[in-house]
């Protein structure tokens, strides 16, 4: 009986980790007949810095695409081993380099010719399963960049409890909800500046009667978040004040608006989305990339309207077209 085997699609993420223990297992083992002192869950790490003369824990963690708390535990490890050496940076003395000692550098010339045949045997395994296992891995990654599990699976759950994220426009009463949000996230992370207390008290005068939008994502019968569209010029607008509540992040609700504010800024004759965001919020910021939005090199905003640090993004016309052939094919 092999219960993660009959469960199926359920134990995906557990049927992975058996077989990526099951591997990295007789990996180790193979370093061991060589009599060599390491174990195959630091290869990623001393590979990386095998590559590079020193890196951060938060670089190796991005770069890796591993949690920061997993790589600082292994780095950890490797420290123990002396295989690795850390030291505060010069720049930044919170910050600690990762570098390879002597001892990590004469492992990594023993090492090299086995990680050949470690390679050769893997891709030998894989071709002998008939099946392209490294694109579908790489694709099925993709595929979780553009929506994580959490999200996947929350919306089913939504679905069939019958909460949906509808969108709908700016009404006079729901001034409140405009003002409430906004000033959540602003206040998260910074002061509300005067440029941002003019627009929150006064949404439709400064955007609307100007030719703008205001959007409101309601889930559950409650409104949740909400995104403006600043008209700056004929085919110019600015994606702006975008809030989603704190109890209800992380659900699809913010991808579920910003699309619906792309889709308006093209039926008003958009060519070019722009946004102001900070480097602190990160989160927001995953978002916009993930979109498609991407860094400003030059931008006809104003980016000097707040104290706060600010960097512009775009959406160039191709991707807002893209953008909306996609949202309209699942309706």
């Amino acid at each position: 009986m092999d219960t993660i085997s009959e469960l199926g699609e359920l134990a995906f993420a557990s049927r992975l980790k058996r077989l990526s223990e099951r591997l990295m297992r007789d990996v180790s083992r193979v370093y061991k007949d060589l009599s060599v002192d390491f174990e195959a869950r630091w290869f990623s790490i001393l590979f990386a810095l095998k590559n590079n003369p020193s890196m951060s824990i938060t670089a190796l963690a991005h770069s890796l695409r591993l949690t920061h708390p997993a790589v600082n535990q292994l780095a950890g490890e490797m420290i123990r081993r002396k295989l690795v050496l850390a030291a505060k940076s010069r720049k930044d003395e919170r910050k600690r380099l990762l570098r390879l000692s002597a001892k990590g550098k004469k492992i990594v010339a023993v090492l090299e010719p086995v990680w050949m045949e470690i390679g050769a045997a893997t891709k030998e395994l894989i071709d002998s399963s008939g099946q392209d296992l490294l694109t579908g891995l790489d694709r099925i990654e993709r595929l979780l960049d553009e929506k994580d599990m959490y999200e996947r699976v929350t919306a089913r759950l939504n679905e069939a409890r019958g909460l949906q994220t509808e969108t709908v426009d700016y009404r006079p009463a729901w001034k409140i909800h405009f003002e409430n949000l906004n000033r959540a996230w602003i206040e998260e992370s910074f002061d509300v500046e005067e440029a941002d207390e003019r627009v929150l008290a006064d949404p439709k005068g400064r955007i609307i009667d100007r030719g703008g939008v205001i959007l409101f994502a309601r889930f559950g019968g409650r409104i949740v978040g909400v995104c403006a569209l600043i008209r700056h010029g004929p085919e110019l607008f600015e994606l702006a004040k975008m809030a989603v509540a704190a109890g209800v992040r992380r659900r699809g609700i913010g991808t579920v608006l910003l699309h619906a504010v792309i889709e308006r800024a093209r039926a008003l004759g958009a060519r070019t989305l722009y946004l102001q965001t900070s480097p602190k919020l990160t989160a927001a910021n995953k978002l916009y990339r993930k979109v498609g939005f991407r860094k400003a090199s030059t931008s006809p905003l104003d980016s000097t309207a707040f104290r706060r640090e600010t960097i512009i993004m775009k959406l160039a016309p191709g991707k807002i077209d893209a953008i909306i052939r996609k949202r309209r094919s699942k309706s």
